[in-house]
């Protein structure tokens, strides 16, 4: 907002201005002569008025008001030597003088204005240097020509001092200019742009005053005074509104790029051309001709040296900038550091998810446990447990479901009595440490309240979840005195929870399971060492009619060579899939038998069907996926009869992308074979949306089917289930006459067990095939 001072100077320019303007118009020589100084000094006065609210722009303002103050005391002159001392010559060559000043002045602020405005770059402050001087001299250049050329060549009259002043206001122009470019067309009308349009018209005019002057004539004019008032005016007026409106703006930098530079380049060639066409024409003398050709040479090199100059600041800049970003990501990263480390302090003790202590501090409580109790001998136990049936709940109800039931199972743990401790061990694995038992019955005693913790229902809204826990206990000092083994024992006698039939179940750790242990370390060393192409052979089992004894099949089953060939692959299998080794071993396993079947099949004549048994792993198993599918084309089997074996349950506990791998099996066209039904609980959805074409009957559903009527009956459903289904029935496990009796009037036709043939190698059974049948089948 504009002060009341301010209002009343502008009124008072304006009403003088207007009486100047009437007073040129009517040709008062008297009243120019009066309101020529009182407008310039009114401007004079608002200039300096706002001095101290310049800020850093004061001095340039300075300049500025010091040249309007030498126009006054011109005009001062001027009247006096019209209407008091009209014959003083001295005075009339003072006030000429006086005249020319005010354009060094502006020199000055416009130049201090430029160079501090550019002061963060000094290349922009030397480029604007090189441009202003360069320009400023060929114009002069120019002009001293075209003066010449109006005096006849012959300049023996023009003063050193007018020389100066041409200079000055060719100088003054290009910084004008050069200011112009650098505040750009969406500033134009800002206060600086105002006031260097008066710089700039003022300097114009001053070379047109000069120029008249040096040739002798009379540069005096009402119509000339006037504008010169008027460009005062501009100057004293624009820079009181920038004050007042407080313009921001940022100075458009230069361009210094490659294509900038030759554009440059280009225009002061075309510059340099024009010079030699001119002295070539006589035009500019040799010497004057030259002064502008050197100029232009030196702006080229200047011109190049700036382009230099800037890409090494534009590299150091932006290596500047790389190193403060570099600097502010270590913060950052640093801060980040200290809190994950914050984080990590918390995390190192205590599970996220459901608040328990975590595997870390189990290991290090139970150290202390032995610590403490090393020389009173006082036992504690150590309880493993493992949820079942946990994957269907993530799977049909989603992790978020899946995390609410372990935070509820944590929430529960954590209510034990004070002599327990409990820890997530990762996943669904727990282990619960009870201190200051006496005997083993406290510890059976304990196990069963912790299966009923488990056992009891989990209630969330609509939903319940009935789990249960495979439990496994290792007491300290009794069944082993370092941490290693407590928790291995522990875990093994859980593991041997989960492969019984009951595994919602509890078991100590004894000396049998020792040997196990033992055993499985011994295979598992023998695995980690065995190539399958060396060290492995297959055995074969024949799938046989029930009542015609034909052979319709063969079950594979890896084996170890050597003293080792008595493994189960029931214990060979888990142990290759903990080693890593196990997608290898079943691509092997696929083609030796593709193989090897192939050959049967060309040799007798027959189509008999391949069965292989698949891990959970080797259903995610891309590779593995992908050597079914090449090798079956490669050795021409019929993808149909190629049936692919899977467990009860690894498909309740599978994952859905496992359940969509099967789907894709069954779609490509191999059969699918569901084992040990019966033996454990099974989501018949399952069975429909995978495809599933054969079920293999549990054997303890066999064994126990003799003299259980239950059992009998079961498996009469079973078998009707399926017929509806369009699934065919298979027993697996047939050991005697009076099972196969049974289960043959059960309608029962496909058999597989010793009955009819123990696995074997290839070339055992191959006698076998050549007959076709089996020839001890009971009649």
């Amino acid at each position: 907002m504009l002060k009341k001072r301010e209002k009343v100077l502008l009124y008072l320019i304006a009403f003088s201005f207007a009486v100047y303007f009437i007073s040129t118009l009517l040709k008062n020589a008297f009243l120019i002569d009066l309101f020529s100084p009182i407008t310039v000094g009114l401007v004079l006065i608002l200039l300096i008025s706002e001095l101290k609210r310049l800020g850093q722009f004061m001095w340039s303002s300075v300049a500025m008001a010091l040249g309007i103050f030498l126009w006054f005391v011109g005009d001062i002159l001027f009247l006096l030597n019209d209407f008091v001392f009209p014959d003083s010559e001295l005075l009339s060559a003072t006030t000429e003088f006086i005249y020319m000043l005010p354009n060094g002045c502006l020199a000055a602020c416009i130049t201090i204005y430029m160079l501090y405005k550019l002061s963060n770059s000094r290349i922009e402050m030397a480029f604007l240097l090189a441009n202003s001087l360069c320009f400023a001299i060929s114009f002069f250049v120019l002009i001293l020509r075209l003066h010449l050329y109006a005096s006849d060549d012959t300049h023996d009259h023009i003063h050193w001092t007018q020389l100066i002043f041409f200079f000055v206001s060719f100088y003054v122009m290009m910084m004008c200019f050069e200011l112009a470019i650098h505040i750009g067309i969406k500033n134009i009308f800002k206060g600086p742009f105002i006031t260097n349009i008066g710089v700039f018209c003022y300097s114009a005019l001053d070379i047109r005053y000069n120029f008249l002057l040096a040739q002798g004539i009379d540069a005096e004019s009402d119509f000339t005074n006037l504008l010169y008032i008027v460009f005062i005016i501009f100057m004293g007026v624009g820079t009181t509104f920038q004050i007042i409106k407080n313009y921001d703006f940022e100075f458009r930098k230069r361009d210094f790029s490659k294509k900038a530079t030759r554009s440059r380049f280009v225009f002061i060639l075309c510059m340099i051309l024009v010079d030699i066409i001119m002295i070539s024409t006589s035009f500019l003398p040799q010497s004057l001709g030259m002064y502008i050709l050197i100029t232009l040479l030196s702006y080229l090199i200047t011109n190049y040296a700036l382009h230099s100059q800037y890409l090494n600041e534009e590299l150091i800049n932006s290596q500047k900038e790389q190193n403060a970003k570099l600097e502010e990501r270590i913060k950052e990263k640093t801060q980040d550091l200290k809190s994950a480390n914050d984080q990590l302090h918390v995390l190192s003790s205590t599970d996220a998810l459901t608040g328990l202590l975590n595997r870390r501090s189990a290991t290090e409580y139970i150290e202390k446990m032995i610590g403490e109790n090393a020389s009173s001998n006082e036992k504690f136990a150590v309880f493993c447990t493992d949820l079942n049936h946990f994957k269907p709940v993530n799977d049909t109800y989603g992790h978020e479901m899946g995390d609410e039931v372990l935070k509820e199972i944590g929430k529960r743990l954590g209510r034990l009595p004070s002599d327990y401790r409990a820890f997530r061990m990762g996943g669904d694995e727990f282990l619960i440490i009870l201190n200051g038992i006496s005997d083993i019955s406290e510890a059976e005693n304990a196990a069963d309240s912790i299966r009923k913790l488990f056992n009891t229902p989990i209630i969330f809204d609509n939903y319940i979840f009935n789990l249960s826990a495979s439990i496994g206990v290792a007491i300290y000092p009794d069944d082993a005195t370092t941490l290693g083994l407590l928790l291995n024992y522990a875990d093994n006698a859980m593991y041997m929870v989960k492969k019984s039939g009951n595994k919602d179940g509890c078991k100590f750790f004894d000396v049998k399971m020792s040997e196990q242990i033992s055993r499985k370390q011994l295979i598992r060393k023998t695995v980690e060492n065995a190539a399958p192409d060396k060290d492995y052979v297959l055995h074969y089992q024949p799938q046989v009619d029930a009542d015609s004894g034909e052979i319709l099949g063969v079950e594979v089953f890896p084996h170890l060579k050597g003293d080792m060939e008595n493994v189960s692959p029931a214990d060979l299998i888990p142990v290759a899939e903990e080693c890593g080794v196990l997608s290898a071993l079943g691509i092997w396993i696929v083609r030796d038998s593709f193989e090897t079947v192939s050959k049967w099949n060309k040799k007798y004549g027959t189509n008999i069907a391949l069965t292989i048994n698949l891990a959970p792993q080797q259903m995610i198993d891309a590779e593995f996926i992908e050597a079914l599918e090449r090798l079956s084309a490669e050795f021409e089997l019929n993808v149909k009869k190629i049936i692919l074996d899977i467990s009860t349950d690894i498909m309740m506990e599978s994952s859905s992308s496992s359940r969509d791998t099967l789907e894709a099996f069954h779609h490509y066209g191999f059969k699918l074979s569901l084992n040990d039904f019966g033996g454990s609980s099974i989501n018949l959805a399952y069975v429909m949306t995978c495809g599933v074409n054969y079920i293999k009957l549990s054997r303890n559903l066999i064994s126990s089917a003799e003299t259980d009527e239950t059992m009998r009956i079961l498996i009469e459903s079973i078998t009707g289930l399926a017929s509806a289904m369009g699934i065919t029935i298979a027993a697996v496990g047939v050991e005697n006459e009076a099972q196969y009796q049974l289960l043959r009037q059960m309608g029962i036709k496909k058999m597989q067990g010793y009955l009819f043939s123990r696995p074997v190698r290839a070339e055992e059974l191959d006698p076998i095939l050549q007959k076709g049948i089996i020839q001890f089948i009971p009649s």
